[in-house]
């Protein structure tokens, strides 16, 4: 907790990566009333993730869940950590990716959602461009923060599209 206090990341990281049981502990700060607290987790579930597939895998699956109204748990702090796994590991998120774009028709996940899009799109834009349409199809007009997101998500897709 004093890690995840201080505010650096790279402490964070390094437990993270070093040892496996401090994903339990990270996961349940994902949930903090400190959002610094909850970005440093987040931070340390990517670094966590990317260096132990298999305990990753697993929990994408669990933040992915907590997405349902079945689970009976408020999923939205959890998007951010799902970004984070992606950008350190595109490959390991790449099949869950069409299951979290489907969420966006829900008003209180889906600026959350194309936040880690984004966050995803800045390393692996490939990963993220199948699922452009189906986020575009639910956006709020209104918003200004979800149009400017959809925007520097076309960007990205974009100029990865244009490298190629």
């Amino acid at each position: 907790m004093e890690a995840l206090r201080a505010g650096g990341t790279t402490r964070i990281e390094n437990i993270a990566v070093t040892d496996r049981r401090a994903m339990r502990h990270l996961l349940g700060r994902l949930w903090d009333q400190d959002s610094g607290v909850r970005r440093a987790a987040c931070i340390g579930v990517g670094a966590a993730a990317a260096a132990h597939p298999d305990v990753g895998l697993d929990v994408i699956r669990r933040l992915m869940w907590a997405l349902n109204d079945e689970s009976a748990t408020n999923g939205v702090y959890g998007i951010a950590a799902l970004g984070e796994i992606g950008a350190r590991d595109p490959e390991l998120i790449e099949g869950f990716l069409g299951p979290l774009a489907s969420c966006s028709w829900d008003d209180g996940l889906r600026l959350e959602i194309l936040k880690a899009l984004a966050r995803i799109a800045s390393v692996a834009p490939r990963v993220v461009a199948p699922h452009l349409a189906q986020l575009e199809a639910h956006l709020d007009p209104e918003n200004r923060a979800e149009i400017e997101l959809a925007a520097e998500l076309r960007s990205l897709v974009k100029e990865q599209h244009d490298t190629i």
